[in-house]
């Protein structure tokens, strides 16, 4: 495919005895190498551990009911994040670096844990293939929630381990774009980073979690 750009016509001048004459001057055509955007996503990401209690220092003779959490915290300057762009797909992977104390009634120190917290998304993106430029912006922190215990559970007399569920939300804005040659104006959309200005966002869980049911019939 060929272009011709950059082709300037000036304005010629014309004499005929005392008098001047211009030339009226022709368009000029110019062409500009933009990276067209195929698509752009804001999206959500849920960074999600489950580890048995015996793996964090817990007996499994503990009562979960004596369990509770504290300084549980996601570190946004630990994040890892990593973007693999596959025909009409984004496939995203990392992990949310996570501490927390687990606190054990009766028990006078509590149990540090530092864990990293996985996830993985798929966003589509159609017209998307493997030789477009893909870009994603800095992580922001949505949500850190309390992490959940889970008990175990029993068959034929023998009783699984209790797990305890550790979780981040976190959002990035995705853009996949691809060079082009264009000639026409612009209107500005947006900024490609919406979040491009925030500065604070939570690392603790800052939201109440209500337990509707408990699982007791009585």
């Amino acid at each position: 495919m060929d272009f011709h750009c950059n082709q300037h016509n000036h304005l010629g001048d014309f004499c005929c005895g005392k008098e001047k004459y211009h030339k009226p001057a022709q368009p000029s055509i110019e062409c500009l190498k933009v990276n067209s955007v195929i698509c752009t996503k804001s999206v959500q990401k849920v960074a999600e551990l489950r580890v048995p209690t015996v793996e964090l220092g817990i007996g499994d003779d503990i009562d979960l009911a004596l369990i509770s959490f504290s300084n549980v915290t996601a570190n946004p300057n630990g994040i890892v994040m990593r973007g693999t762009l596959i025909d009409g797909k984004v496939v995203n992977s990392g992990y949310v670096p996570v501490t927390a104390n687990i606190n054990i009634a009766g028990v006078a120190l509590p149990i540090e844990v530092s864990l990293n917290l996985p996830f993985q998304e798929e966003t589509e993106c159609p017209g998307a293939c493997v030789g477009d430029d893909l870009q994603e912006t800095v992580p922001v922190i949505e949500a850190v929630l309390e992490p959940v215990i889970t008990p175990g559970i029993t068959v034929a007399g023998a009783v699984s381990l209790a797990t305890i569920t550790f979780k981040v939300i976190i959002r990035t804005q995705i853009t996949v774009s691809r060079e082009k040659l264009v000639q026409a104006g612009v209107t500005v959309l947006g900024d490609i980073n919406p979040d491009r200005c925030t500065t604070l966002q939570p690392t603790l869980p800052t939201s109440r979690t209500v337990t509707f049911y408990n699982g007791n019939n009585g």
